[in-house]
């Protein structure tokens, strides 16, 4: 049996999602308005949360709504990290995984410091 290795690009990409979903665990801790990103996620988490269920179930469980948040915020990350992972994974590795870590810094930086909102709900 043998194993095939991942490409520097495919192991970027799994590191850097990996960095995104653990990002999750301190969004319950934000306080104020955050950054536009922030309220997307949350916000949006929240949005689905309560359209599956109801408006007060997503009020009074949380956990729900952050397994939903982790969903979000990952797919939000995938997006253009995938296009980046496609359309760099055979010709140019290392600028792929160059790529997606400049990806995964931006998008972290827009999270938590980057964009701050000014207002919110």
């Amino acid at each position: 049996m043998t194993r095939t290795r991942l490409s520097l690009s495919a192991r970027t990409l799994l590191a850097s999602s990996a960095l995104v979903a653990a990002s999750t665990a301190p969004l319950p801790w934000i306080t104020g308005y955050g950054t536009v990103l922030f309220q997307v996620v949350v916000l949006g988490a929240w949005g689905i949360v309560a359209a599956v269920t109801s408006t007060t179930f997503a009020d009074q469980h949380h956990g729900p709504m952050w397994f939903v948040a982790l969903i979000l915020n990952v797919t939000l990350f995938l997006l253009p990290a995938l296009a980046i992972f496609y359309l760099s994974r055979n010709r140019w590795p290392r600028l792929g995984a160059v790529g997606l870590s400049v990806w995964a810094a931006f998008y972290l930086l827009a999270l938590f410091v980057l964009f701050p909102a000014t207002d919110g709900p």
